[in-house]
């Protein structure tokens, strides 16, 4: 049997990589369109105040990307050290979209050298395309994780191998153009425009109330209430179409986010467990190296619910010989809890009406001319409302899809790995110490790099000047 500690210790740090991933990716992916944006400017017009901003936005990217590339590696990692069992069941398909995501995170580190070193080394039309080549890194990074997190949640494009237990990959295509991939791709790009946006905008707020770096501040706070207004408002606008989606799983997650009664879907997994205790008799006779057409045909209409039948082993180790107490308990275990997704939702949306507003009263101060110390207060005081809202949409899509790790056919707990109790304690505990220190640094390096301003900003050569 599956020990729950276990279960519920390697969940929990899976969490911590996850807490730290959507601390600095959606911050670092923002910042990496926006440096783009103002190098692009400054090329253009020529203004020098658009490189002192891309220098000086671009040390504090630096920053995030370094613990974006750790806490990446880090669940990288996991899948291999708590997560063996859904390694070897899903790998086949899975390991694209996460090699798509790595290659995007390598192609951002590769030029992030040349953007913080190369501004008297190369010409201006060079350098911009290293900016852009990070920029375009950091998006590819983003879409080939998320295709991974959205295969997770609409598995298509793979057949299961009855004799080697293992998801096979059949078509690429469908594994690429899955539209619930898609869905939170889009809505998870917007979402890390807008904490960008309000990150900028709190920092420029910071420097307007203590009249320090006045052009820099006021030129970035513009950009940064123009780009979150726009951004959150189509974030908000399409912020929903991920979960509307297809499946039983994306249903049961609408209904707990809207506070419906799940009696209906509590029904209907019933059979499913049924259906799939049958489906998983006939696929250990399939493994018997039987081949008969009446079994193989069976097994074909059975297979789709052979997931709920997996629900089981969390209390019986062979599922059909579980008591009717026990498939209750596995119905009772196949939806989402209610009240976390119904609040967490709720919260996302208070933290996103707040941030549009924001957004606009800054909008409207800039066009005006006007210039409230209170505005720039709230401004500042507003800065984790972005990381709020980003996270508890985190939170729903991931939290939603329990029991399940792949939907309708993995659960949570059929996942793990062989470990014990005190290989994931001692290991989180270690996990925890080092990115504690991490962000400790993270935060100290940012603190010094806002006190510290432009002042050091570079001058870029006209003509590369290649360095013997």
């Amino acid at each position: 049997m599956i020990s729950e500690t276990v279960v519920e210790l390697s969940r929990a740090q899976f969490a911590l990589h996850a807490v730290q991933y959507f601390l600095f990716v959606p911050l670092t992916l923002g910042l990496s369109l926006l440096l783009a944006g103002l190098e692009s400017w400054f090329v253009i017009s020529g203004q020098e105040v658009y490189q002192r901003l891309t220098q000086f936005w671009g040390k504090l990217f630096a920053i995030g990307f370094g613990l974006s590339m750790a806490s990446s590696l880090a669940i990288a990692c996991q899948f291999g050290a708590n997560w063996s069992y859904f390694s070897h069941y899903v790998g086949d398909v899975f390991a694209m979209p996460l090699l798509l995501g790595f290659a995007g995170l390598f192609i951002a580190a590769n030029g992030l050298g040349w953007f913080l070193f190369g501004w008297q080394r190369l010409g201006k039309g060079t350098h911009l395309g290293v900016t852009w080549l990070i920029a375009i890194g950091c998006h590819v990074s983003l879409f080939g994780f998320l295709l991974a997190s959205g295969w997770m949640q609409n598995p298509v494009g793979g057949e299961l191998n009855p004799q080697t237990l293992r998801l096979e990959l059949l078509d690429l295509s469908l594994v690429l153009s899955n539209p619930l991939a898609w869905a939170k791709f889009v809505h998870s790009l917007l979402a890390s425009y807008v904490v960008a946006a309000g990150f900028v905008l709190a920092i420029s707020a910071y420097y307007l109330i203590k009249q320090r770096e006045t052009e820099l501040a006021q030129c970035s706070y513009r950009i940064a209430a123009a780009f979150g207004l726009l951004t959150v408002i189509a974030t908000m606008a399409i912020g929903d179409t991920s979960v509307y989606g297809a499946g039983a799983m994306q249903h049961n997650k609408l209904a707990a986010i809207n506070g419906l009664p799940n009696d209906a879907a509590l029904e209907q997994n019933r059979q499913r467990i049924g259906n799939g205790v049958k489906a998983y008799a006939l696929l250990q006779e399939l493994r018997d190296d039987k081949k008969e057409p009446e079994l193989l045909a069976a097994f074909a209409a059975a297979k789709v619910d052979l997931g709920y039948a997996l629900l089981l082993k969390r209390w019986r180790e062979s599922v059909t010989d579980a008591s009717p107490a026990q498939i209750e308990q596995a119905v009772h275990a196949s939806v989402p809890a209610t009240a976390p997704l119904y609040w967490g939702y709720r919260l996302m949306i208070a933290a996103g009406a707040l941030l549009a507003l924001l957004f606009l009263a800054a909008n409207a101060v800039n066009i005006l001319g006007w210039r409230h110390t209170w505005l720039f207060k709230a401004s500042f005081y507003a800065l984790p409302l972005p990381w709020l809202a980003s996270a508890s949409g985190w939170f729903i899509s991931e939290f939603g899809r329990q029991p399940w790790l792949v939907a309708d056919m993995l659960p949570t707990w059929q996942g793990v790995s062989t470990l014990t109790v005190a290989d994931v304690a001692v290991s989180l505990v270690a996990y925890g110490l080092a990115y504690a220190g991490l962000l400790a640094l993270a935060v100290m390096l940012t603190l010094k790099f806002i006190e510290q301003g432009s002042a050091d900003a570079l001058p870029i050569n006209q003509e590369p000047s290649y360095v013997a």
